[in-house]
This record gives structure tokens, sequence and C-alpha cells, in this order.
């Protein structure tokens, strides 16, 4: 699987024609959302731009919210296979969250405010994955940092701290202050923290 935060339905069988198509579907609705938001994504562009016909789109999913749901579903597998996949890479803690806050940050950041404001007061069923997508995420990352943080440190602050280090880098206008790319900044940061949260050993 890819590591890019733009691949969003890897998750469907590959080898369907049906689920190629569904593919398609959702990231080309992806595209035409970030801006304008779910909400303001016209279904006649949309299959114009597939190439293909509303009752075909309509065989696939059954309105809009339905769409917006499974693009959900499929941005909480892409996480979780994002997660799993550093372990079977073999890559190191401090390489794992190098990958996982990149990808989540640049990931974010193609969205527009009036998409996040659709999701949560348009779509509420597809907010709900979103929601449970994160804690989930959260959750994950807890029990996976929870055996690298010092003895003491309380793990949760710390990963809550993480999480903070990577909001503030994501902040662009301090990016532009700065003089940093986001990437370098955050980079930096995740350096900083694992300095002063890992364990002595996993500095070595």
């Amino acid at each position: 699987m890819s590591a890019k935060p733009d691949t969003i339905a890897t998750a469907l069988d590959p080898h369907s024609k049906d689920s190629t198509l569904r593919q398609r579907i959702l990231k080309t609705f992806e595209d035409q959302a970030r801006v304008a938001g779910p909400r303001g994504v016209i279904i006649s562009e949309l299959v114009s731009e597939l190439g293909i016909s509303s009752k075909t789109l309509y065989r696939h999913f059954d309105n809009k919210e339905h769409i917006v749901y499974e693009l959900m579903t499929a941005w909480s597998e892409h996480w979780l296979s994002l997660q799993q996949l550093g372990f079977s890479k073999g890559l190191t803690p401090k390489q794992r969250i190098e990958t996982i806050a990149v990808n989540w940050v640049e990931h974010m950041g193609r969205f527009s405010e009036q998409f996040w404001l659709q999701l949560e007061r348009d779509f509420p069923e597809a907010f709900e994955i979103h929601q449970q997508q994160y804690q989930g995420f959260l959750e994950r990352s807890r029990q996976n940092l929870q055996a690298l943080i010092r003895e003491d440190l309380n793990p949760d602050l710390a990963l809550s701290t993480l999480m903070s280090m990577i909001n503030h880098a994501a902040d662009s206008q301090l990016c532009d202050r700065l003089n940093l790319t986001r990437k370098n900044a955050l980079l930096q940061l995740i350096d900083l923290w694992t300095r002063g949260a890992f364990r002595r050993e996993l500095l070595r």
C-alpha cells in the first residue's frame, strides 16, 4: 500500500472492476470536495469527470451521504494500514512517528475549513466515523508508544504533547515566519520530542 495520503480507497479489492470504479468515484469526489466541501460537489460534474452516467454512480452509492460515509471509512482503513506498514517495514519508533505525522499533516492540510465545517454539520454519520477513526488512531498510537516512553513520564501526557507539537508544526503562518516548510518544522519537533520522551536506550 502506498504511504501517500491521497490514496483513499486502497482497502477495497483492487482485482474487482466494481471496486476499481468505487475507488475512482471516491478519489474524484474527494478531489472535488477539498475546497468546496462535500456539500459543494455537484453530482452532474462528478459523473462528467468520471465519464460515467448518474445511473452507474447510484448503482454503487445511494446518495451523496453514502459517498461521504464510505470516504471516511476508506480514510480509517488507510490510517490503520499505514500504522501497520511501519512495523512490517521494520522502521524505528522515531521513523514510524515521522511517517505517520508527515502524512497526517499533509493530508489534513489539503482540505479547506469549509470541508471540515460541512462534514461535521451536514454529514453527521460520516463525521462520527471520522471521529472514531481519530480516537482509534490515538489509542493505537498510545499502545505503540507506551513501552517507549521514559518511566518517569506519563505516556498519555507524552502523547498529548506530541499531538500538540504536530498541530503546532502544521501552522502555515508559523512556518512562513520561521522560513521553514511544514515538513521540516515537523521533523525538527519530532526530534525534539523523542529526545525528551523516549527511553535513553532508544536514542543511541
